[in-house]
């Protein structure tokens, strides 16, 4: 009787001494390195994305006109990387704040827009069904509540999953997103400690959907995530160098699939361009195409809140004489009318959806797409800080679409 007293003793005291020793990291990092920053890959442990033999080269020719607008709007911004590149060709290169093109820099969300890719393809494998219940790949979830079961890949994959988390401030070193961005053992944050706050189905951006797709993604593919995304993209894509993943620690090296996959800007630039070719590279489909399809055109992610299979939409403008012009040019160049507005000049600035959607990451982290204009725009950095721009406004309006052109012939 005393033995089995002792043991139960010693298990609880291991247990709390585990929890204890895993909060008190926590607690140190979230004090020690405050709000996410884009230095935070320095200090996070990572794992490493290999790269593959072959090394796919863009072609390069510079763009004066739009060089000379970028040079002079990008000063002072808190930008380390912007890369313009239309029809295979950079027309724009420019780093600052001593980094260069070989460069590994954080994009934070924007790693949410591979995990959805690698879904796409794991499902093309026969691997998952974004239809199932999560259940189906993580049944140990049924034991802490039997409404798990009603929550499928999908509803991960658009944000609608219901599950409890707060997002934000990171900073609390008590929140959902300091546990997971400053924790030692994220696996088992999904696996032994989610809990559901409303029924699926309402969109609320949660960044533990990303991360419970990882562990499924980890589970079903039997390998770590990290070798997934090197064998089904990286190296398929011929990415210039070795990326890294930052992951929760040395011992349990689970990726934080949430965020923060460190690359180049050029590869940055490359997974954009798999977009654009709808999922094909080389004449193989990398990407199934019917998944691409379903979020390449900013139209279709409009109509999902402007957030579907982890990419984002935005939209654009331009100033008309009258509102009827306005309208005639969102018909004429394929756009979405959305609305219009009479400014002070007597002037109207109407509003469109256009085909171009986005790979997101907090403090202004892009990866551009725009079908119509063959275009893709990277941009790295820190938070942007401009007194004329927003940065979504830069890259959709202005680079996206064209409209510095118009501005610089006014001057």
């Amino acid at each position: 009787m005393k033995k089995t007293i002792f043991k139960v003793f010693a298990l609880t005291l291991l247990v709390i001494t585990v929890f204890c020793c895993e909060s008190c990291t926590m607690v140190y990092r979230t004090i020690a390195h405050g709000q996410a920053d884009i230095t935070d890959n320095e200090w996070q442990p990572n794992v490493t994305v290999a790269k593959g033999t072959d090394d796919f080269m863009f072609a390069a020719k510079t763009d004066t006109e739009l060089a000379s607008f970028l040079d002079e709007t990008l000063q002072g911004t808190n930008t380390n990387a912007f890369m313009v590149i239309r029809n295979d060709t950079i027309i724009y290169e420019k780093f600052y704040n001593e980094y260069d093109k070989n460069s590994l820099l954080t994009s934070f969300s924007v790693a949410k827009s591979f995990v959805s890719a690698l879904v796409g393809i794991a499902q093309e494998e026969g691997l998952l069904d974004e239809n199932a219940s999560i259940t189906t790949y993580l049944p140990e979830l049924l034991k802490q509540d039997k409404d798990f079961e009603k929550i499928t890949v999908k509803h991960l994959l658009n944000m609608q999953s219901g599950i409890k988390f707060d997002e934000y401030p990171r900073i609390n070193p008590f929140t959902g997103m300091a546990r997971l961005y400053y924790g030692t053992n994220i696996r088992s944050k999904v696996t032994n400690g989610m809990s559901i706050a409303e029924a699926p189905g309402r969109y609320n951006y949660r960044s533990i959907d990303t991360q419970v797709l990882g562990v499924i993604l980890e589970r079903v593919t039997k390998m770590p995530l990290e070798e997934y995304l090197s064998q089904k993209i990286w190296k398929p894509l011929g990415m210039k160098s070795d990326a890294t993943w930052s992951v929760d620690s040395e011992s349990s090296k689970m990726v934080k699939a949430f965020c923060c996959l460190n690359a180049t800007a050029e590869d940055f630039a490359k997974f954009g361009r798999l977009y654009l070719n709808g999922g094909m590279y080389n004449g193989v489909q990398i990407v199934p195409k019917a998944w691409v399809e379903k979020t390449n055109s900013g139209k279709k992610i409009r109509s999902h809140s402007g957030y579907k299979n982890k990419w984002w939409t935005s939209t654009h403008y331009d100033v008309f004489d009258t509102e009827a012009e306005g309208e005639a040019y969102a018909e004429a160049n394929g756009k979405q009318f959305l609305s219009t507005k009479k400014l002070k000049s007597g002037k109207y600035v109407s509003y469109f959806q256009g085909d171009d959607y986005n790979a997101l990451g907090i403090l202004g982290q892009h990866v551009y797409v725009n079908p119509t204009e063959n275009l893709i725009i990277v941009r790295l950095g820190d938070s942007w800080r401009h007194n004329k721009f927003y940065l979504s406004e830069l890259i959709y309006t202005y680079v996206g679409n064209g409209r510095y052109k118009k501005m610089l012939e006014k001057e």
